[in-house]
């Protein structure tokens, strides 16, 4: 039988593959496994980013405080910093919707009308002259692709309340396990060491530091600077006179979680919102983000993130539409930690494999020594 590296390489793809076939013909065994993983999904990734943002306040209070104490602290000024949202930010954002819902109508009457005097520019016209760029044609694909827009606007928000709904589903179960992972999480390396034979343990330890602090430096800087984006891009619509300036703000806060395609996401409903103004407001909507966007890339971000992700902003917008794909909006926000993970456990592996490789035993040496 060939033992060659790339016949080693296709062994393991056909095991995992009659793996995967086995596993798909007792799928009554794996379903319920499936169902119970699917539900602990959720409360662990919330309860994980908020491990994450918690944790250097912990960290700070438990110099001179008992965890448990800075614990409690922590959980009473995010209690505050909730109510406060609610209570301040939450009413004109509910207002705003509720107004943007009521007059969607409107906004789709007033984009099919810029359309329809866009067409009536002489380039426009020369251009309709083909059957294929007809202006009948060119409306009916605008005003279908403002259809889809909208729609899919629509799922979107609402699948932000279903996650919201979720989230105060689990609300009783996340805060205790988010106590558990800010009392034990230090721990948690010691404990996958301990199950690991010792010559594997300097690499597997450097490997968590690794995926340890990308995660925490990728969630806490993310935050931070969607927060940024947030309020930069709120001033920017108030400047401009702008509709609904606190509602399209925390669109463009939430969109930010996307690498790269967040701004332009953003960007979409907002011109559509902006052409209810005039051609002119779309112009300084697209100004508003770029500016904020650069501050934040070129000003802000690289002090609260740093490089520690050292992904490539290409590969991160081959990964963000890839993931887009296959999972949709939520793959595009996990696409980046997840492929650094993978990135370091790669590295590290190969670095452990190339430092302990044994070399090749040399003829001449073995004929001189016998000599």
């Amino acid at each position: 039988m060939p033992q060659g590296k790339w016949f080693r390489i296709g062994y393991g793809i056909i095991v995992v593959l009659l793996i995967a076939f086995l596993a798909s013909k007792v799928n009554f065994v794996f379903d319920p496994i499936g169902k119970v993983l699917a539900a602990l999904f959720v409360p662990l990734l919330i309860s994980g980013m908020f491990y994450y943002l918690f944790r250097p306040f912990v960290r700070v209070l438990s110099k001179k405080l008992p965890k448990t104490l800075a614990i409690l602290l922590v959980y009473i000024g995010a209690i505050g910093v909730c109510y406060l949202f609610f209570w301040m930010i939450w009413p004109p954002i509910r207002n705003q919707s509720i107004t943007l819902v009521n007059n969607f109508p409107q906004i789709v009457d007033s984009v099919r009308t810029w359309l329809e005097s866009v067409q009536q520019h002489e380039w426009i016209r020369e251009i309709g002259q083909k059957d294929a760029l007809s202006s009948e044609n060119l409306t009916n694909k605008l005003t279908g692709s403002l259809d889809e827009l909208l729609n899919s606007v629509v799922g979107s928000v609402r699948g932000i309340f279903n996650l919201i709904m979720n989230f105060f589903f689990l609300l009783g179960l996340v805060p205790f396990m988010i106590y558990y992972l800010l009392s034990e999480g230090d721990k948690l390396p010691g404990h996958i060491l301990r199950m690991l034979p010792e010559r594997y343990h300097r690499e597997v330890s450097g490997a968590l530091k690794d995926i340890d602090a990308s995660i925490g430096q990728f969630i806490l800087g993310k935050v931070l600077t969607s927060l940024l984006i947030g309020v930069l891009t709120f001033i920017g619509y108030l400047l401009i006179d702008m509709p609904y300036p606190l509602l399209l703000g925390l669109i463009a806060a939430i969109t930010n979680f996307i690498p790269y395609i967040g701004p332009l996401i953003a960007f979409i409903p907002t011109a559509v919102v902006a052409l209810t103004v005039s051609p002119m407001t779309v112009l300084l909507v697209g100004i508003v983000l770029v500016v904020s966007n650069q501050i934040e890339a070129n000003l802000i971000g690289p002090r609260i993130i740093g490089k520690q992700m050292n992904v490539h902003p290409f590969t991160v917008m081959l990964l963000v539409i890839g993931a887009s794909s296959i999972i949709g909006a939520f793959g595009m926000i996990i696409v980046v930690p997840v492929y650094a993970i993978i990135k370091i456990i790669a590295v590290r592996t190969y670095g452990f494999r190339r430092n302990n490789r044994i070399p090749p035993k040399d003829p001449l040496a073995e004929v001189t020594k016998h000599h």
